[in-house]
């Protein structure tokens, strides 16, 4: 079945999104959740109210919620940090743009240009002709994060980890900023929050659903 399935037109490419998909997956602990920022520096968190669990592990598609965009972590339950640190933070998001654009050229790959191509011919002839360029697209984003290994605080072994997870599917490219994730600062959460009350609502429900002591929220906290 799963031959037929992989040699039709489409089984492929919807196996290989399915793959993204199920890849893009981020793992919470209790009290955190993820952030990113917009074009003007501003932090915008993402917080669910009810979470799904996983092995006690709130499940949040972060890869795709910011999808070729940097995303980070907070936590309700740490300090807050200076404004020094979370500057920082906004500048290692805004200075490494460019890396995450192999993310959007592999998912058009994935998404578009095989499913196109194997419309139009077969699926062979669309292997043939997209799966080189899905290589050679990982192999540049592999050495596009290599010479900014320092910036991105990458060790040795995340950067063979990510060697041979591009290899093996180079489709996982569309998660690179998961694979980029920098947990050396984890901001408060709080901390993050501007005047948006659905937003604080929603955080104070995940924090009670957890059985986590909700903070005093200031109303003037905007980051």
């Amino acid at each position: 079945m799963l031959e037929a399935i992989a040699s039709s037109s489409f089984g492929f490419w919807s196996i290989a999104a399915l793959i993204v998909v199920i890849d893009s997956v981020v793992l919470l602990g209790p009290g955190e959740f993820v952030f990113g920022f917009d074009r003007h520096g501003k932090p915008l968190v993402r917080a669910a109210a009810t979470p799904y669990l996983v092995r006690n592990k709130d499940l949040s598609f972060a890869s795709l919620i910011f999808f070729a965009r940097p995303f980070f972590v907070s936590s309700a339950t740490v300090r807050e940090v200076t404004d020094d640190e979370l500057a920082a933070l906004a500048r290692q998001a805004f200075q490494h743009r460019s890396i995450y654009l192999y993310s959007a050229v592999t998912a058009f790959l994935v998404v578009a240009a095989g499913p196109a191509v194997s419309a139009l011919l077969d699926i062979s002839s669309a292997l043939l002709i997209v799966l080189p360029v899905l290589y050679a697209n990982a192999i540049i984003a592999l050495f596009d994060v290599i010479a900014a290994r320092r910036e991105l605080k990458l060790s040795r072994k995340a950067l063979l980890s990510l060697a041979f997870e591009f290899i093996v599917c180079p489709a996982l490219v569309t998660n690179l900023n998961k694979r980029l994730l920098d947990r050396s600062i984890v901001p408060n959460t709080l901390q993050l929050v501007g005047g948006d009350q659905a937003l604080r609502h929603r955080i104070k429900a995940n924090l009670e659903f957890h059985e986590l002591p909700v903070p005093q929220m200031r109303p003037d906290q905007n980051g």
